[in-house]
């Protein structure tokens, strides 16, 4: 029996867009560094980013965490400018992501079923904001801010269940990462499903989902044909 489904907010719910690297662009021209890739260096902010994450000691929102970041960036790549003001400009965008088209109308079809819970990594006032904007109402949300925790940390998913008094195997976690989405919650039991709105593909040596769905439609009929 599935008695709820937690989805994964960005690149799930939210089209993240080109925000990251537009922000990155304005960043590099600020300090004098227009021969560079954005694309290029934004992937490497996103590498350092979940190194961060993954090593903290002690828990920081990830407002916090983007300052070790860009702190980090400004040494590797010679930025001269305060990197305190270049973490704002990064930040600038969160709280501005547009929902998918499916989303709303998917998030609605699958509670009429079962309570939808949305788990995320993200500080907790971006996501309301996004939310709001697309007029989202899930059941509950967590935040990697709200659980001090985050993704593919056991403790962030096993938070959720605790809270909401699920057992994993009544679970079912969809997301568009196999590392934070898929892998993360098998580890504590929890059925998983791939959004794949990219239209990629499993590698040999991929974690394997219970489902995938190309958007959120797909994951309702889904969720439409189990026998609860």
């Amino acid at each position: 029996m599935i008695r709820a489904v937690i989805l994964d907010a960005y690149g799930t719910i939210f089209d993240t867009g080109t925000g990251s690297v537009d922000a990155m662009t304005e960043i590099l021209k600020r300090n004098g560094k227009t021969d560079l890739d954005p694309k290029c260096v934004y992937a490497r902010f996103k590498m350092l980013h979940r190194e961060h994450m993954n090593t903290l000691t002690e828990f920081m929102t990830e407002a916090e965490i983007y300052g070790l970041d860009m702190a980090q960036l400004h040494r590797e790549y010679g930025l001269t400018e305060d990197p305190a003001e270049d973490t704002k400009i990064m930040l600038s965008i969160q709280g501005t992501r547009v929902a998918f088209p499916d989303s709303r109308e998917g998030i609605g079809r699958m509670q009429r079923k079962v309570p939808v819970i949305i788990g995320s990594i993200t500080d907790t006032w971006p996501l309301k904001a996004d939310l709001e904007r697309a007029g989202i109402v899930p059941d509950k949300i967590f935040t990697s801010e709200s659980l001090k925790a985050y993704k593919p940390a056991v403790r962030f998913y096993r938070g959720i269940l605790e809270a909401m008094d699920l057992r994993p195997e009544d679970t079912l976690f969809a997301g568009d990462s196999l590392v934070d989405d898929v892998w993360g919650p098998k580890r504590v039991g929890m059925k998983t499903c791939w959004i794949t709105r990219k239209g990629e593909r499993l590698k040999e040596d991929d974690p394997r989902p219970d489902f995938t769905a190309e958007d959120l439609e797909r994951l309702a009929e889904i969720v439409d044909a189990w026998e609860l």
